[in-house]
């Protein structure tokens, strides 16, 4: 049926479909000991320096005095990646450096920064919070690069912390407690771990909405609070919760002392942070042992590097679930880790792995476009029927038997495009997330993982920001071109697609305008390449012949399917009833 304009319901149906697009990408848009101990246990004498801004507030000021500033240090530990400040007023960690990354605006990368840590006890009855405590004890082994914090009450009860920093990302974290007496006990009670995310890539708006906190009950994956709003929830016997950012994350874990935890996630009214993160862990008390053992990990979201913990940390990667994560996991990122052994500039790899997916999708594009040029031969005996026949549904049915002499099938220029959806959505996924891309430099853009801009305007245009990105602009060019040059085949039968013609590209960018210029940069090379190989078939195609070869479809035996021939069975029943 020839339509007149703009199909209400077409329209309806191509909002829902990037209304689906949008959520996918909501939803959601997912080292190592023994060193030698070959020097002696040494009492700390020469710390790096006091720390003037701990609180002095205390839970029993009439039994734990509050240490003054002289009494207050920092000491650290380190290795070649990254660099840990501890203080003995809370024997916690105040300070995570990533030595091989930096901030947005070329700061060191201090992935904590504002920590509230406690591990709260009871001793014999009385509550006891960690960060309220002076361990006056402080013994550092160099050999192992393990500090150890000591706290004594006046019963001589002791409660030790030991951190051993292991090559690369992990810190272990041991809790001792010693009694004199056996009437005497400690008791582990939770341990307090909330953090406030420091902002560390340009679009604050984009690591909001990337961080959160994700937990974890087995090795091979986790599950996640709301990104978008706040949230609060209680989980029981996790194995490890994670602070997860947008390329970085901080992780706590345990084999078996956590019990139930209170989980938060708020966001701030203002820029001066990204988010607070909390965690409130209830610790199994094990009258058996005196000891208690953590890990934590401060990593950057590499794929690999998560992976190579076995863990089922490589969920902290959002690559999609389902197909779109096969693809990622299984096609996209073994042939982007091994492109990026070459050593070529990313922008190159970006290009060449638009080349192999689009010649791998070559066959798809050829029998898409092979069906929209059957249609466009057929738009006149179409145009016939159309003004032989008035009642719509008769139309309809002389079309559809049209179809099918020719052996047309209308929908034949859909299927194949559908096949390439699982690969759109994955990589729509993957570059954003790709922390091989961040800070990388193409072209005019400085760092592929977040929006290129070539104009800030000083003011927020709602819904499209504050600036321009050329190369989302250069992918709604190229989305146009490519999309009328398609069109030019299907619009005889469909004239309401020229309206999404126009009206998608405007979508696509706003949306684009604030992603990461790696996603904006490939599907722009991705539509250029499409109209590319859509000229070539299209020059290769000639309609006469094509015609003739759909005329002698007429002359051959209709085959029907099983399905048909019940259709046409219920279809002569209907009519007998009548």
């Amino acid at each position: 049926m020839e339509q007149k304009g703009l199909d209400i319901n077409f329209f309806i149906g191509m909002c829902l479909i990037f209304g689906l697009l949008m959520w996918w990408s909501s939803s959601s848009i997912n080292t190592e000991l023994d060193v030698e101990n070959t020097a002696v246990d040494t009492v700390i004498s020469n710390p790096l320096t006091p720390n003037k801004s701990k609180k002095t507030d205390v839970f029993d000021s009439t039994i734990y005095q509050a240490p003054d500033d002289s009494q207050i240090f920092s000491y650290n530990l380190s290795n070649d990646d990254i660099d840990i400040i501890f203080s003995n007023y809370g024997a916690s960690v105040q300070e995570v450096t990533l030595k091989n990354y930096s901030t947005y605006d070329s700061l060191p990368l201090k992935l904590i920064k504002e920590l509230d840590f406690n591990f709260s006890f009871f001793i014999n009855n009385k509550l006891v919070n960690s960060k309220e405590l002076l361990f006056s004890e402080v013994k550092k082994d160099v050999s192992r690069n393990q500090i150890t914090f000591t706290y004594q009450d006046v019963n001589q009860n002791t409660i030790t912390f030991i951190y051993k920093l292991l090559e690369g990302y992990q810190l272990t974290f041991e809790v001792v407690t010693e009694t004199i007496t056996t009437e005497d006990y400690i008791e582990p009670d939770k341990l307090l771990f909330s953090q406030n995310i420091n902002q560390l890539e340009k679009n604050i708006d984009n690591e909001r909405n990337t961080t959160t906190i994700r937990y974890s009950f087995n090795d091979k994956s986790s599950k996640q609070m709301p990104l978008m709003k706040d949230s609060d929830k209680n989980v029981d016997s996790p194995k490890w919760i994670a602070y997860r950012q947008q390329f970085f994350s901080t992780i706590i874990s345990s084999e078996s002392s956590f019990g139930s935890v209170n989980l938060s996630t708020s966001s701030p009214d203002s820029d001066d942070y990204v988010k607070t993160l909390t965690s409130n862990l209830s610790i199994e008390y094990d009258n058996t042992s005196s000891s208690y053992i953590f890990n934590f990990y401060f990593l950057p979201n590499k794929y690999s590097l998560l992976k190579s913990f076995d863990q089922g940390f490589e969920s902290l990667v959002p690559l999609g679930w389902g197909i779109f994560g096969w693809v990622n996991k299984f096609l996209v990122i073994p042939m982007f880790n091994v492109l990026e052994k070459t050593g070529l500039n990313y922008g190159l790899i970006i290009l060449i792995i638009a080349l192999v997916i689009k010649m791998l999708l070559f066959l798809p594009t050829k029998s898409s476009y092979l069906s929209m040029a059957k249609m466009r031969v057929l738009k006149p005996e179409i145009d016939a029927i159309n003004e032989k026949v008035k009642d719509p549904m008769e139309r309809q049915q002389a079309q559809m038997n049209l179809y099918k002499k020719t052996g047309v099938n209308p929908l034949g220029g859909c299927l194949p495009l559908l096949l390439q959806m699982p690969i759109l959505i994955a990589l729509f996924r993957f570059f954003p997330a790709s922390i091989e891309l961040r800070q990388q430099p193409f072209l005019w853009a400085d760092d592929l993982s977040t929006y290129d801009s070539i104009l800030d305007f000083g003011f927020h245009i709602p819904l499209y920001g504050d600036h321009i990105s050329l190369f989302a602009l250069l992918m709604t060019l190229a989305t146009v071109l490519q999309m009328k040059y398609s069109n030019q085949s299907s619009n005889a039968q469909m004239p309401q697609m020229k309206y999404v013609m126009y009206l998608m590209p405007v979508i696509f960018l706003f949306v684009m305008n604030n992603y990461s210029a790696a996603l904006s940069y490939y599907y722009f090379l991705a539509n250029l390449i499409t109209f590319g190989q859509q000229w070539v078939i299209r020059k290769n195609i000639d309609d006469e012949k094509l015609y003739a070869m759909l005329q002698a479809n007429k002359k051959k035996p209709v085959k029907k399917s099983k399905f048909q021939q019940k259709l046409e069975e219920i279809a002569k029943k209907n009519q007998q009833n009548k």
